[in-house]
């Protein structure tokens, strides 16, 4: 399953109904949450059927960059 970022669009914090119809979805899991996003593990089917029903709710797949390695290195010669 893939990770997906729900970031819910308008005033006020995320609809508590929101949250509650994608705990109840056997297929979501909710990885993480603040005030206006959720970070679900889900299908790609799943999440687009539920930002249709949901109000508000847009996703995108979610991304990670690989950071540099901060320590020093040699030059060779």
């Amino acid at each position: 399953m893939a990770r997906y970022i729900l970031r819910f669009t308008g005033k006020g914090t995320s609809p508590h109904h929101a949250k509650q119809r994608l705990a109840k979805s056997p297929d979501v899991q909710i990885v993480d949450e603040s005030s206006r996003m959720l970070l679900v593990e889900a299908p790609p089917e799943t999440i687009e059927r539920l930002t249709t029903e949901l109000p508000g709710c847009t996703s995108a797949l979610e991304q990670t960059i690989p950071l540099p390695d901060p320590r020093p290195r040699l030059r060779s010669s």
